[in-house]
């Protein structure tokens, strides 16, 4: 499988990865103290961490909706595009980036005690 790509695609798409992670982490330690401090919850309490990784997932995988609508329509196919369950990668990602941002969070909290 990784035998057709090459050492150049293989290197572009570890980059493209850590930047997709940290990009997620940085979205999520956002959210996370936006609700943080509307609620005064804390950065590991679950409800907290659960309700932003909905948000992220949710967000992620309906603008991907989105745009495979947009290229469908732009394309001139007739039919719709289907909205399924998202992928494992998407639920995956999220869900680390989810946790680092808490801990990063609490980390920080912790520092300035």
């Amino acid at each position: 499988m990784l035998a057709g790509i090459g050492v150049g695609g293989a290197l572009i798409g570890a980059v493209a990865l850590i930047a997709w992670i940290v990009i997620l982490v940085w979205l999520a330690e956002r959210i996370l103290r936006y609700i943080g401090i509307r609620t005064s919850w804390g950065p590991l309490d679950p409800r907290n961490v659960l309700i932003t990784f909905a948000l992220l997932t949710g967000v992620i995988h309906l603008a991907n909706y989105l745009l495979d609508q947009i290229d469908s329509s732009m394309g001139g196919t007739d039919g719709g595009v289907p909205l399924t369950f998202p992928g494992a990668f998407l639920i995956g990602s999220v869900a680390m980036a989810v946790g680092v941002a808490a801990v990063r969070w609490r980390w920080k909290q912790n520092d300035r005690k």
